[in-house]
């Protein structure tokens, strides 16, 4: 292997980013995740996190002029000269070489407003959240906070609109996690209930039900007056009944399902959903109701203890009088109370006890 001169080699490691020359204390893992210095497995990356902290270039990028003002000046051309790109390059050169000048934050929300304007929303969104981070308090003129949130909620609802699920697309988890840092970043804006009913959305659309539903439940608790409520309950309990579907013989799952869909109809029973959470309801009592007869009629038939058979019995009836089953239950009680009373004598103080 041929070796590289000594003067190139040094002149590399001088234009080389601090970066590449000191290996990072968070350095990327194979896995795609963050790894600490010693290996260890961090948190991924948030998809919707701002661009890292901006230091100077060093060798490409490097500004065109010297001074902030300058370059400020050149950027402002190009980008009246509408060549987009090479103005947002200048922006962000700026903000790279002096993020401390007074042009920075002027300049670093024109590469956010131009990445948007030129459809590039996903940049966009990331680098109005750097100016939030970094410059929300103190700069871009007319163009307030809440402008800026505004901004990144068109950004997330654009990417939302244009989910496919080709290669290509924008993906329900870097949409969701848009929608969440809307919400994070104004959590009393206009739009922040909207965020994260559509954060829910696109967590449920995505497949994560377990996800989704917490965020669906948030929304009532902090934003009650929101016009979305009755929605977000519906939607969260249709999330529950999935995941009960899920896990058939996960009795605590069902439970939640049979409860949130009831507690939606009781809230809202003239809503569009209110037919599709009715039938779903009718169909998870139904297992509901079938789980605790079998479960009876495993004491009684296949562990054979009339006495835990006795006090299945009973439940089934207290909590199901009506159902189908009920008759057999009942015929099935009385046969068991006539063979053993001690088992009779124990379901009914167990019942007593409750």
């Amino acid at each position: 292997m041929k070796r590289i001169p000594t003067c190139l080699a040094l002149f590399l490691l001088a234009a080389a980013p601090a970066s590449a020359v000191r290996p990072s204390a968070a350095a990327r893992s194979p896995a795609g995740g963050a790894a600490s210095a010693d290996g260890a497995r961090l948190a991924p990356r948030d998809p919707a996190a701002a661009p890292d902290f901006k230091t100077p270039w060093r060798l490409f990028g490097a500004p065109a002029e010297d001074s902030p003002a300058a370059q400020f000046a050149r950027a402002r051309r190009l980008e009246g000269e509408e060549r987009w790109s090479a103005a947002v390059s200048a922006y962000d050169a700026l903000v790279h070489n002096w993020g401390s000048s007074p042009e920075a934050p002027e300049a670093q929300l024109s590469v956010a407003r131009l990445l948007e304007f030129t459809g590039e929303y996903e940049k966009a969104f990331k680098e109005y959240q750097y100016f939030l981070e970094h410059y929300g308090a103190s700069g871009g003129g007319e163009f307030g906070y809440a402008d800026v949130v505004a901004a990144q909620f068109a950004c997330a609802n654009q990417l939302r609109t244009r989910i496919s699920g080709s290669p290509w697309s924008p993906s329900y988890g870097l949409v969701s996690a848009m929608f969440r840092k809307v919400a994070d970043n104004a959590p009393d804006g206009p739009r922040a209930a909207e965020s994260v009913y559509l954060q829910a959305m696109s967590l449920e659309l995505g497949g994560a039900d377990d996800r989704a539903v917490p965020v669906y439940e948030r929304l009532p608790v902090r934003y009650p007056a929101s016009d979305l409520v009755p929605s977000a309950r519906y939607r969260a309990a249709f999330c529950r009944a999935r995941l009960s579907d899920a896990a058939p013989n996960d009795e605590r799952t069902l439970v939640h399902a049979l409860q949130a869909l009831r507690s939606a109809l009781a809230a809202a029973p003239g809503s569009p959903d209110a037919p599709r959470a009715a039938e779903r309801e009718r169909e998870l009592h139904a297992r509901q109701t079938a789980q605790a007869f079998e479960r009876a009629e495993f004491y009684d038939r296949v562990r054979r203890r009339p006495e835990a058979a006795a006090m299945a019995y009973r439940d089934f009836l207290r909590l199901h009088p009506d159902a189908a089953e009920a008759p057999r239950a009942r015929a099935r009680l009385a046969e068991i109370e006539e063979a053993s009373p001690a088992a009779a004598a124990a379901a009914v103080a167990a019942e007593a006890a409750r």
